[in-house]
């Protein structure tokens, strides 16, 4: 296989390379990835790194350096009113790949409306079309795509870094956490539900300590919940981590909450999911998007994925200890 000279491009002024957040954690795994096949990368970025990286981050604008005329192909992670990648890939010849992880229009005008150009709806209309190859984490993304352009679109689902997970898992004595979060809360991520969760459990006899693995602004509206409804001392937020660390907590760990709320669609490839499975934790999730195919319906110690947020209560205490927020547990 010929090594290729790749431009990995990032507009997004919100992921800083080498940061704590999913989507920089996504950046930072496809350029390790491509790197190890033995290609030379480069990522193009809006925001200068904040942590290790495993290549190069130069400036969004060295793209239009000569010297990035030996550029063998364009790849870029779509950021909302964004085409210089294109216009960088047509003027010198080389292919462009275009990595999707959400409709970042509709999303943006649901989300942060006012972060929307009149003219982003076309810009990612002209990429959809126009690139060579459009790369998506989920299977809705996909259909989306496909309904918007007529040119090959692969799914490439999100995956996870194995040298992360060499910790054991902890046996079911030595769990400290019985449920965990993994991720900056978000309330499209659920989070919300983890305060609710513990009052529910705790009307059931459960007394379980949870574990949120991130922090920032989401961490802190959780803590405060969590204080209000006076289930703080069961509640554990370690603030942002570097990911190895992030991951390998999932060691002192019981089971994987991802309670997703009712969303269509559902375009997520729910990193936390993919951590969680490769820790070998049970995962209690809401049922929809591609989460039931890569849980796995039927596969041992794996319960199913509730629909409602009283289904994630009774499968997480089914399958949690009921543990003390002094540390004793019992089932």
């Amino acid at each position: 296989m010929r090594s290729l000279h790749v431009a990995q491009v990032c507009a997004d002024r919100g992921i800083a390379p080498g940061s704590t957040k999913g989507a920089a954690q996504h950046l930072r795994g496809l350029a390790a990835g491509l790197a190890n096949l033995g290609h030379d990368v480069i990522t193009y970025a809006a925001r200068e790194p904040e942590g290790p990286y495993p290549v190069p981050v130069v400036g969004l604008g060295d793209l239009a350096d000569p010297g990035a005329d030996a550029i063998d192909v364009v790849y870029e992670r779509y950021s909302l009113g964004h085409r210089s990648g294109l216009d960088h890939a047509r003027a010198r010849g080389v292919p462009f790949v275009l990595e999707v992880n959400a409709p970042l229009v509709d999303e943006a005008a649901i989300h942060r409306p006012d972060t929307v150009d009149h003219a982003a709806p076309d810009v990612e209309a002209e990429l959809l079309a126009e690139a060579d190859l459009v790369v998506t984490v989920s299977g809705e993304l996909t259909r989306w795509v496909g309904r918007r352009r007529t040119g090959p679109t692969v799914t490439v689902r999100n995956g996870f870094e194995p040298r992360w997970f060499r910790e054991p898992r902890a046996d079911h004595a030595a769990i400290r956490y019985p449920l965990v979060f993994l991720g900056h809360p978000k309330p499209w991520h659920g989070a919300d539900r983890i305060v609710s969760l513990l009052l529910d459990l705790a009307r059931l006899g459960h007394h379980p300590d949870a574990l949120v693995i991130g922090g920032g602004s989401g961490g802190d509206v959780v803590r405060r919940a969590a204080r209000r409804a006076r289930v703080a001392d069961r509640l554990h937020i370690t603030g942002p981590l570097p990911p190895d660390r992030a991951s390998a907590m999932l060691a002192e760990a019981g089971i994987g909450l991802a309670p997703y709320p009712r969303q269509e669609p559902f375009y997520f490839c729910p990193l936390k999911v993919i951590d969680y499975l490769a820790a070998g934790l049970p995962v209690v999730a809401t049922d929809q998007g591609d989460i039931p195919q890569i849980v796995g319906r039927r596969l041992p110690g794996r319960p199913r994925r509730p629909r409602r947020a009283r289904g994630c209560r009774r499968r997480a205490a089914r399958f949690a200890p009921a543990t003390t927020h002094d540390g004793t547990s019992r089932t």
